[in-house]
C-alpha cells in the first residue's frame, strides 16, 4: 500500500511582489491587482551552449543569460500607475532606471530576488476590448537569487 502524501500547497494568491527603482521608488512599491490567470512569469533560461564536433565528440560551456520577467496587471490595478510612471520616466530621461524585484511565495517557502534589471517593454495603454485587457510589463535582470523563507 502506498503511503498517503500530504496535499501540496501551490497557491500564488498570497504571493507578494515588491519593485524597487532607486531613483523613483527607493522604498519599493508593492504590485497588486494582477491579471486573472497570471501575475508574473519568467522566461526559460539557457544555461549551457553545446556543439558536436565532426568527430562525434560533444563540448559544452556555461552561458550566462538574461532573466526575463513579465508582469501582468489588470487595467484597473493601482500598480499600473507606478509602472506607467517608470515607462514614461525612461522615455523622458532617454536612459534606464535600474530595478530590483522581490517575489515572496509563502506556499513554497521561497523568496525570488531579481537584481540589476531594467524595464524593456511596457503596455502603457491597455488593449480596448469588450472590457479592458490586462497590461503587460517586461523586465530583464542580470541576476536571480532564490532563498527559503
Amino acid at each position: 500500500m502506498t503511503p498517503e502524501l500530504p496535499v501540496g500547497d501551490i497557491t500564488s494568491a498570497n504571493a507578494t511582489l515588491i519593485l524597487t527603482v532607486d531613483e523613483l521608488f527607493p522604498q519599493g512599491i508593492q504590485l497588486y491587482m494582477f491579471a486573472t490567470d497570471q501575475s508574473l512569469s519568467m522566461s526559460e533560461l539557457t544555461v549551457a551552449e553545446t556543439r558536436m564536433g565532426v568527430d562525434g565528440n560533444m563540448v559544452a560551456g556555461f552561458t550566462p543569460s538574461m532573466k526575463e520577467v513579465n508582469i501582468m496587471l489588470e487595467a484597473a490595478s493601482p500598480s499600473y500607475a507606478s509602472l506607467a510612471t517608470l515607462y514614461r520616466a525612461t522615455e523622458q530621461k532617454r536612459g534606464i532606471y535600474q530595478c530590483t524585484l522581490i517575489a515572496t511565495v509563502p506556499a513554497v517557502s521561497k523568496v525570488f530576488t531579481w537584481t540589476a534589471g531594467v524595464m524593456v517593454k511596457g503596455t502603457p495603454v491597455p488593449p480596448f476590448k469588450k472590457v479592458l485587457d490586462p497590461t503587460s510589463w517586461t523586465f530583464h535582470f542580470a541576476r536571480l537569487t532564490i532563498a527559503g523563507v
